[in-house]
């Protein structure tokens, strides 16, 4: 806690550079006006002037829907009806009045585009004042003198990405890869074009090529002087002081003496420094130190505390400006040091390693601006539920939305955030290079005082895919020498200048996956996809063989619930093999077979280890379980296995459209059974049982920074309940560690018993509760005896809804409850119910429910 002795405000502040404190006067405000351009659009394709009402943000395909032009593209396969769009240019135009007092009163007038999507020739009045031409980087243009009083127009002409993509095509002599885009070879054009990769098509996502003002447009007048930017920075930490430096940039009209103030947590100002700065920018250094400050920590190791700074710029008697900043105090830093296998590979938190447990994570839209604040709410909220600590913002999509580093900061959760390269090679003129460094630029500055950024990594794969894909043999000597020496220059140089020169405290991560070395991904150093389960068909098992020190991909797909899957479908194409949803699988894999994809892949690995059901709501619900298995699998195998593996990092959380795919949440935000499990696997102290070669194991897994003492409970039980064997040991899991706190020969445990028909249940006890159980089956869940089962419960009425009391009298497996329409969320769901025994689960719900008459009840028993 910060200490009240020292100063009133609860905060000692101790001024290095600012120098000493001067009183506060009493100030008028002259603060910058803003307003956001966001009523009166209208858009048309070019050439046609045929207005129709626009919103923005947005995109040319949803305002073409809101106007009932178009299909809804997510249904069936309208997607190939709405190609067309990215053919076209499409103008959008709106005007706003100026007041005559607003024109003369300030001394610069901006317009800011947030993002524009993405060759964009935007025009004031018809007079051109901005040509556009990447998706990721705002805009801030001077029209001050190109306003009127009154009436302005305002005007963007987006010209087709695809045209202008295929314009940089043609002018090569040779092919540039991009596997992922659903486009034929020679006509690829995304990696022309910093837009968004997974807008022309993934593995798991539609080709919708978008265009539009996707984030706000802002009119911005000030006098004088503004805060142009500020950079804080934790240079060292502990409980007892923290050391914070950093850089105000002030933005002056002319040169002069401003004063610059700082507040924290809404309390008087701590300092006040008087600094002469030249016209144009000037960076202000600062240097201040905290006692006993409140530290930033990670989702489960405590409070993520944000300290509320509030900076401000006066001069004279007027404040001109202010700049607030919600910031964590913490350390944080990247280790990888030799060890016996090779090099370490994790994250230490406040002089703490931590195991990052998290997922990756696509944007929960397709069409990017259509997902609101609460799409992003649950997105890290279903993060959080999971007990996870970090997500990574994939490199094929978009650098994210301010809000969403907001969440994780707030929440606890690090960002493993990528620079938006996936599977692909880029052009190597200095144009397009000089466009990737301004990228970089902007959005290394613009999301470094995040407490949550944990790591910059270049790009996903495409050092993989040059050594892997037989990228390195398609070209000629003199071409492989430039089209690699590009790669080299973006990924070795001008990114990795971006964040040493603009957030040096922050790591920079190469390539996704890669060894210490800059080799190869290797296991034995740096991170590692692991794509071994899925796509090289080995079974769960191999999750805990050759263990990399940090798995930054992995996963297994899944079909979606029912409820989910008949939003998009007719009753006739409700099969695993119809034609909508195979055009509904985005995962092609024909060097298994020719035609074999995703669909084709869930039905192998099902057969592997389920009876694949005939219908399909069964099929759906194996599918389902069948993730969630793996999903468990690898987790354990990851977190039993720390310190020699540090972080677990599956494919992927979210969809940004109702599909088949690795997510463990679905585009409707319904958790699939895999959801459950994974939160089940990330609990912060976990009892993980394995069984190897004769061999019954129990790793106790604790992320807290201190131990627990308690009592592990070992029983092996058949499926009526009779109990075959009990052994109670006491024990202690190590402070944030992992070690085995149970070793017995299985043929002591079981004896001639008949395993195919037995449970093992693990208990930690401590302080008189469980804190910590898990369960083993000796086989495949095919080839067990499960019994026939009478699923009873009852219902008792809760202010949010109801609590459900369910039981067996045998043990009842994977126990699926479901309402007529999918609607409501279950505590917990597709649990295994041991025999005599009953569960208490939670039933949160909004809309009238009948428990007798709408609860539904399956169970693999009842499928096997």
């Amino acid at each position: 806690m910060i200490s009240l002795k020292k100063w009133f405000l609860g905060f000692v502040l101790v001024i290095l550079v600012f120098g000493s404190f001067t009183s506060c006067q009493s100030k008028t405000e002259n603060s910058p006006v803003e307003f956001e351009i966001n009523s009166g659009w209208e858009f048309s394709k070019a050439g046609s002037n045929n207005w129709l009402p626009a919103n923005v943000p947005g995109t040319v395909h949803a305002d073409l829907m809101d106007n009932d032009k178009i299909e809804d593209p997510h249904y069936r396969m309208n997607e190939d009806d709405v190609q067309w769009i990215e053919d076209e240019d499409w103008v959008y135009r709106t005007t706003f009045d100026v007041e005559k007092n607003l024109l003369r009163a300030s001394d610069v007038i901006q317009l800011q585009f947030s993002g524009l999507d993405t060759y964009a020739d935007v025009f004031l009045n018809d007079e051109k004042i901005l040509e556009a031409d990447n998706m990721f980087v705002g805009w801030d243009v001077n029209v001050k003198e190109k306003l009127v009083e009154g009436e302005n127009e305002l005007r963007v002409y987006f010209h087709s990405p695809v045209e202008k993509g295929m314009e940089k095509l043609t002018q090569l002599d040779y092919t540039l890869p991009a596997v992922n885009e659903q486009a034929p070879e020679g006509e690829k054009t995304n990696i022309f074009s910093r837009k968004a990769p997974f807008h022309y098509g993934w593995d798991w996502g539609p080709r919708l090529v978008t265009s539009g003002i996707w984030r706000p447009v802002v009119l911005k007048a000030w006098n004088k002087a503004i805060i142009d930017d500020v950079y804080v920075v934790t240079e060292d930490a502990d409980e007892n002081k923290a050391l914070i430096s950093g850089t105000i940039t002030v933005e002056a009209q002319t040169a002069g003496e401003f004063l610059i103030s700082l507040d924290v947590d809404e309390h008087t100002s701590l300092y006040e420094k008087s600094v002469n700065v030249e016209a144009g920018l000037t960076q202000v250094p600062f240097e201040f130190e905290i006692e006993d400050p409140k530290l930033w920590w990670t989702n489960g190791l405590g409070d993520a505390y944000l300290y509320d700074f509030n900076f401000s710029l006066s001069f004279q008697d007027q404040i001109l400006d202010h700049h607030q900043l919600d910031y964590g105090v913490r350390t944080l830093k990247l280790v990888q040091e030799p060890d016996e296998a090779g090099h370490s590979f994790y994250f230490e938190l406040n002089g703490f390693p931590v195991f990052m447990k998290g997922a990756n994570i696509i944007p929960p839209e397709t069409l990017t601006p259509s997902a609101g604040k609460d799409r992003y709410n649950r997105l890290i909220n279903n993060a959080v539920a999971a007990n996870m600590n970090m997500v990574r913002v994939w490199g094929g999509a978009i650098y994210g939305e301010d809000y969403l580093y907001d969440l994780c900061d707030q929440n606890g959760i690090l960002v493993w955030q990528d620079f938006m390269f996936a599977c692909a090679l880029q052009p190597g003129d200095e144009d397009h290079l000089e466009n990737i460094r301004k990228e970089a630029e902007y959005n290394v500055k613009r999301l470094r005082n995040h407490p949550s950024i944990a790591l910059w990594c270049g790009n996903n794969e495409n050092y993989h895919g040059w050594h892997e894909w037989g990228w390195d043999e398609m070209y000629e000597p003199d071409v492989e020498e430039f089209v690699w020496g590009t790669y080299k220059r973006i990924f070795d140089e001008i990114l990795p200048s971006a964040v040493s020169e603009f957030a040096p405290k922050t790591a920079y991560w190469p390539s996704s996956p890669l060894a210490f070395d800059g080799t190869k991904a290797d296991r034995k150093s740096g991170d590692e996809h692991d794509w071994t389960i899925w796509f090289g068909q080995k079974p769960f098992s191999a999750y805990g063989e050759d263990l990399p020190r940090f798995v930054s991909e992995y996963g297994l797909q899944s079909f979606p619930s029912m409820h989910t899957i008949k939003e998009f479908t007719k009753e006739e194409d409700r099969d695993w093999d119809t034609e909508v949803m195979r055009h509904r699988q985005r995962g092609k894999m024909s060097y298994v077979h020719p035609g074999f994809d995703g669909n084709d892949m869930i039905r192998w690995y099902m057969e592997q280890y389920y009876t694949v059901p005939d219908d399909f709501a069964d099929f759906v619900y194996v599918s389902q379980l069948l993730q969630a298995n793996a999903y468990k699998s690898a987790l354990e195998a990851h977190r039993r296995n720390m310190p020699h593996t540090m972080g677990s990092l599956y494919w992927q959380l979210n969809d940004s459209w109702p599909t088949i795919s690795w997510s463990t949440v679905d585009y409707f935000g319904r958790w699939k059974a895999a959801h459950y499990a994974v939160r089940a696997a990330n609990e912060p102290i976990l009892v993980a049982p394995v069984e190897e070669d004769g061999q019954f194991k129990v790793f106790a897994v604790n992320d807290l920074l201190s131990e627990i003492n308690g009592e592990l409970m070992v029983k092996v039980l058949d499926f009526a309940g009779e109990e075959l064997y009990s052994q109670k040991t006491d024990i202690t899991a190590a402070a944030n560690a992992s070690c085995v706190v149970f070793d017995e020969k299985v043929t002591n445990m079981v004896a001639d018993a008949e395993t195919r028909s037995l449970v093992v249940v693990v208990e930690l006890i401590s302080g008189g509760q469980v804190v910590a159980d898990n369960l083993l089956y000796f086989h495949r869940p095919k080839e067990l005896n499960l019994p026939d089962v009478e699923v009873e419960f009852s219902a008792k009425k809760t202010e949010k809804g109801y609590q459900l009391t369910i039981s067996s009298r045998h043990l009842a497996k994977n126990v699926f409850l479901d309402t007529p329409e999918g609607e409501g969320f279950f505590s917990d769901n597709f649990f295994d119910l041991l025999p005599g025994e009953s569960k208490v689960v939670e039933f949160e719900t909004i809309n009238s429910f009948d428990p007798q008459q709408d609860l539904s009840i399956t169970t693999l028993n009842e499928l096997q």
